[in-house]
């Protein structure tokens, strides 16, 4: 046997093995984005959860709601878009009225993680002149 047919017989399934290592780095960057993509997507769902019920919030105090009754509206919507309202604050000085809010959404593909979101909404104030 030559040196060159040992070199040969050396250097057999080493592209196997490279291969196998090209696919499971492939197969971890795949995993990396589908988990971010989770998150991300809980992110927005928690956003969208805590405007638009800071929205409801609002509109039940510019149309001379109570502050309990603005709470009560904005954790209704947040429950219709699977979010948690953890926090309310409504109320309004003079001319304006507004709703901050909490929101929380669980990921149960993160293993319970929770996106938060702050969201406020209210009245725009009268220019002073």
């Amino acid at each position: 046997m030559t040196s060159r047919e040992r070199d040969r017989d050396r250097e057999r399934g080493s592209a196997t093995v490279l291969g196998l290592g090209v696919i499971l780095v492939l197969v971890t960057l795949l995993a990396a984005l589908l988990v971010l993509g989770v998150a991300l997507r809980a992110s927005l769902q928690a956003r969208a959860g805590a405007d638009s019920a800071a929205l409801a919030g609002a509109a039940v105090l510019l149309e001379g709601g109570t502050a309990e009754s603005a709470c009560a509206a904005a954790g209704e919507l947040a429950r219709a878009n699977n979010a948690t309202l953890t926090g309310c604050s409504a109320g309004g000085e003079s001319e304006t009225v507004s709703a901050v809010l909490r929101v929380e959404v669980t990921v149960p593909a993160l293993g319970g993680a929770e996106a938060r979101a702050v969201a406020r909404a209210g009245a725009v104030p009268a220019p002073s002149t």
